[in-house]
C-alpha cells in the first residue's frame, strides 16, 4: 500500500476538518469584531507555503509540526488512563470523570469523542508541509530528509488515531479539496497498514537525506536530530506498529517484521539502568507561554490519582519493598481523597521536580519511545518469533534495571498466557501514566475483562467513538462506525 500525499491516500479528514473548526471560531469572534484578517506571527501563512516557500518558513513549519505532536497527549494520558483504570481524576468539577468514562454510556459528542480533531489538524499541517517542500528551493538532500521526518509524524497521528478508535474505523482519504465530499471511515486495519507503509517511506527519505535535517529541533528530540539518528527513531515506531497490528489484527507476519525494525532502531543493553531513558519524548521547557506538561501537579492537588491496584499489585524486591517502578513515580498524598464512592491514596510524582516529588514541574518531558519499552517490545516479539529465552532475558532486564525485581517466575517453558502476564505487568509499572497503555494492552489481548471494576454498574470502555459531527457530516446515524 503506497501513501503519498499527491495520491490523496493521507492519514487524517485534514483541510475539512480544519474548515469546519475554523467556520466555527468564526461565527464566534464575528459578533465580536469586524476585521477577521489577524496575522498569525507564531506560523507561516498558507501562501507563505504554496507560493514557492523560502527555508526559514519552512523551518517554522517544521518547529511547529514537533509541537503539534504533543496534540492531545493530555487526553490520552488521563481519558485512556482512566479507562485502563491507571488512575482517576478526583478534582470533581466535571462528573464525567468519575461517571461516564468509568459507568457509561459513552457521549460521541463529548469525552469519548474526544483526541481526533487535534490529530487531523496536525496532519493537515504536515500534508500542506510535504507539498510546501517540494516547491521550495531546498536541496534534494534537504527536501528528502524534511519528507523523512514529516512522514514519520504524520504515520504516528495516524497510528494513535487507530488505536483510539478500535472497530468503529476511521477516515483516511483526506488530502483532498474542501469542497469535497468527507473521506469514507476504513477499517482501524487498513488505517494501521497506512500508518506502516508511510514509516517505510519515511525510512528511504531519511537515507537520502543526508547529514543534517535543514531546521532544529524542539526539547525532547536529544540524540535523534539527524536524519541517521532520527530512522532509529522511525524504526522503533514502526516495530510498534507492527506489534499492535499482530496483536490487534492477527497478523502473523507482522512479527517477523517488528524484529527487523526493531533491529534498525536504537534499542540497547548497554549503559543499564542509565541507558533504559534513551529515547524520544514529548517535550516540554516550563517556559512563560509555552506549553506545560499537562500530568504534573503538587502532591495536594486533587486532580490524578493513582488508582489502588497499582498500589496492591506491585511486585516486592529482595528487600521487601514494592517494584522501584511504582515507589519512584507515586507517592502517598497528605490525606485520601473519595468522590463518588472512588477513594485515592497515592498520586503520581513522576513528572515532578526531581529534588522534590511534591512540587509540580512544567518543563517535566513525558516519554515518547524510550529504550525502556523498546526492550519490552522485543521481549514480545522475541517471544513470538520463537526466542522465548531471549524474551525473558528482556523482561529481566527490566525487571532488574527499571524495578529492583528478581527474576520472573516465568520462564522458556512457561504457557503464552503466563508470559503475557509478566510482559503487561512491566509494561505497565515501566510505562505508567504515559500513554494509557494498560487500557491499549487489554484490548490487543482480549483482557479487557480483568481490569477493576470499582463500583457496581461500572464498566470498562472497549474503544473511542467517532466525533457526533464526524458522523453527521456523513449523513450517518450517531454513534456511528464503517
Amino acid at each position: 500500500m503506497n501513501i503519498t500525499t499527491g495520491n490523496r491516500f493521507a492519514a487524517g479528514r485534514g483541510r475539512r476538518t480544519g474548515a469546519v473548526l475554523a467556520a466555527a471560531a468564526g461565527a464566534l469572534l464575528l459578533s465580536a469584531c469586524a476585521n477577521l484578517d489577524v496575522k498569525n506571527t507564531n506560523a507561516p501563512t498558507a501562501d507563505a507555503l504554496t507560493d514557492a516557500p523560502s527555508a526559514a518558513v519552512l523551518a517554522r513549519t517544521a518547529i511547529g509540526i514537533q509541537t503539534q505532536a504533543n496534540t492531545d497527549l493530555a487526553g490520552e494520558i488521563q481519558q485512556w488512563g482512566i479507562y485502563g483504570r491507571e488512575g482517576w481524576n478526583l478534582l470533581g468539577n466535571d462528573p464525567r470523570e468519575t461517571g461516564e468514562e468509568i459507568s457509561g454510556p459513552q457521549d460521541p459528542g463529548g469525552r469519548a469523542g474526544g483526541q481526533w480533531g487535534g490529530k487531523y489538524g496536525a496532519i493537515r499541517t504536515i500534508n500542506a508541509y510535504l507539498t510546501a517542500v517540494e516547491n521550495s528551493s531546498l536541496t534534494d538532500q534537504q527536501k528528502a530528509a524534511s519528507r523523512g521526518f514529516a512522514k514519520t509524524l504524520k504515520a504516528w497521528h495516524l497510528h494513535r488515531l487507530a488505536v483510539r478508535s478500535g472497530p468503529t474505523g476511521l477516515p483516511i482519504d483526506v488530502d483532498r479539496p474542501i469542497d469535497d465530499e468527507p473521506a469514507p471511515l476504513v477499517a482501524t486495519q487498513l488505517a494501521m497498514e497506512a500508518a506502516s507503509a508511510l514509516l517505510d517511506e519515511a525510512l528511504t527519505d531519511l537515507g537520502a537525506g543526508g547529514s543534517a535535517f535543514p531546521f532544529s529541533f524542539v526539547e525532547g528530540y536529544t540524540g535523534f536530530d539527524t536524519p541517521t539518528t532520527f530512522a532509529r527513531f522511525n524504526r522503533g515506531l514502526k516495530a510498534k506498529n507492527l506489534v499492535h497490528r499482530a496483536t490487534f489484527f492477527s497478523c502473523a507476519s507482522c512479527w517477523t517484521e517488528a524484529a527487523t525494525a526493531m533491529t534498525a532502531s536504537f534499542v540497547t543493553e548497554a549503559g543499564l539502568p542509565g541507558s533504559l531513558r534513551t529515547g524520544v519524548y514529548y517535550g516540554y521547557t516550563g517556559a512563560p507561554g509555552e506549553a506545560a506538561n499537562p500530568v504534573t501537579e503538587p502532591l495536594t492537588n486533587n486532580r490524578y490519582w493513582v488508582h489502588p491496584s497499582l498500589i496492591t499489585g506491585a511486585q516486592l524486591r529482595a528487600n521487601g519493598q514494592r517494584d522501584l517502578r511504582l515507589t519512584t513515580k507515586t507517592a502517598p498524598a497528605p490525606a485520601p481523597r473519595t468522590l463518588n464512592n472512588l477513594t485515592g491514596t497515592h498520586k503520581p510524582v513522576m513528572f515532578n521536580s526531581a529534588a522534590n516529588p511534591a512540587v509540580a514541574d512544567q518543563g517535566s518531558n513525558v516519554p515518547w519511545l524510550i529504550n525502556e519499552e523498546l526492550l519490552l517490545l522485543r521481549a514480545e516479539i522475541r517471544w513470538n518469533t520463537g526466542n522465548k529465552a531471549g524474551a525473558i532475558a528482556d523482561i529481566n532486564l527490566v525487571r532488574e534495571h527499571a524495578g529492583g525485581l528478581p527474576p520472573a517466575a516465568v520462564n522458556a517453558g512457561s504457557p503464552d498466557a503466563a508470559f503475557i502476564t509478566e510482559l503487561l505487568y512491566n509494561r505497565l509499572y515501566s510505562l505508567m501514566w504515559t500513554q494509557g497503555t494498560r487500557w491499549v494492552d487489554a484490548r490487543r489481548y482480549n483482557r479487557l475483562n480483568q481490569l477493576p471494576i470499582d463500583r457496581t454498574g461500572d464498566v470498562v470502555h472497549p474503544h473511542m467513538l467517532i466525533p457526533s459531527a464526524e458522523c453527521d457530516a456523513r449523513g450517518l446515524t450517531v454513534p456511528c462506525s464503517i
